[in-house]
């Protein structure tokens, strides 16, 4: 086991030093990413999840065919080293749908796949069912659909979140060393030590006060408006792409969370969904990519080789 996690860790480096920098710029600042792969073939964007970044896509990356892919891997606004909103703004999950056009514009992407993981599986799904022309398929890792508030919760919800915001008391904590953080995202997520350094590339910062994690700390305040069920589970009919929605064994699903639980009852009867459900705890695709990359690779085609370019005859015409 030891060996066959040594090699992971190496091949990340690997990719890593393959991969090209990618940054966006949009009208507030700068989305960034990595890209690896050929521009011609299959496009796959890959979208992190809550207070990740695209570096924890690198064990994934290891295990999917690079030949005829080409993979866009993102920091999400306000995580890795993306450029955090205005200071005026709030962070919704649909604010990113937003972005996530803005970003296809910018680097003119016409049709592609997405993967997702939690919250960039919930994301991915809104993306697509509001841009099903642009989707081929999508990928959603333990999260499609995103929690629900009963109708009830709705207008104390938007209290607690404006006097959170407002009040605005959350302060990152400052660490002597990196070795402190690392232990956090290490037994946080229940990932390998040498694994959470790569996230840890784009994830921490030092400071004349120390080192501190990099994401915005508004991600940590509540949203400001959350669905209900009345506008979540409509959205599901909207999904007229192929959607592969993987659980994981001891992901979100054990928190038994009631819209969790029914979301996962509703999807299992869509007809463009498969719904399978993979070893591993809610960052399966770090703790289990070998698991997560067979179903990604046969659900988007990812090792089948593009049609040869084939030129028209030449018309000749006589002298």
């Amino acid at each position: 086991m030891a060996k066959v996690q040594k090699l992971l860790i190496e091949n990340c480096w690997k990719v890593l030093n393959k991969a090209q920098k990618l940054s966006v710029e949009l009208p507030w600042g700068y989305v960034r990413g990595i890209q690896l792969g050929p521009k011609t073939g299959k496009t796959v964007v890959m979208i992190h999840g809550w207070l990740d970044n695209c570096h924890s896509y690198l064990p994934l990356l290891t295990h999917l065919p690079h030949d005829n892919t080409r993979y866009i891997v993102l920091d999400l606004p306000g995580h890795g080293i993306s450029t955090h909103k205005p200071k005026t703004s709030y962070v919704h999950v649909i604010d990113y749908v937003v972005d996530m056009e803005r970003i296809r514009r910018e680097l003119k992407l016409e049709k592609f796949s997405l993967i997702g993981h939690s919250l960039g599986g919930i994301l991915s799904g809104m993306y697509t069912a509001a841009y099903p022309d642009k989707v081929e398929r999508c990928v959603a890792i333990d999260g499609l659909l995103p929690f629900y508030l009963p109708n009830d919760y709705i207008v104390s919800n938007i209290r607690k979140a404006v006097d959170t915001i407002v009040d605005d008391t959350f302060k990152h904590k400052y660490y002597d060393d990196l070795a402190t953080l690392n232990d956090r995202l290490s037994k946080h997520y229940g990932i390998d030590s040498e694994i959470a350094k790569l996230l840890l590339e784009r994830s921490a910062r030092l400071t004349p006060n120390g080192y501190q994690f990099t994401y915005d700390k508004r991600l940590r305040y509540p949203a400001l408006l959350r669905m209900t069920k009345d506008v979540i589970l409509p959205l599901t009919q909207l999904w007229e792409r192929p959607i592969l929605f993987i659980l994981a064994s001891n992901g979100f699903k054990v928190l038994n969370h009631p819209s969790y639980l029914e979301g996962i009852k509703v999807l299992s009867s869509h007809p463009n969904i498969t719904q399978i459900e993979i070893e591993g705890n809610h960052h399966v695709h770090i703790q289990n990519p070998v698991g997560i990359s067979e179903a990604v690779t046969e659900f988007l085609a990812l090792d089948e080789k593009p049609d040869p370019v084939t030129k028209a005859p030449y018309n000749f015409k006589g002298l």
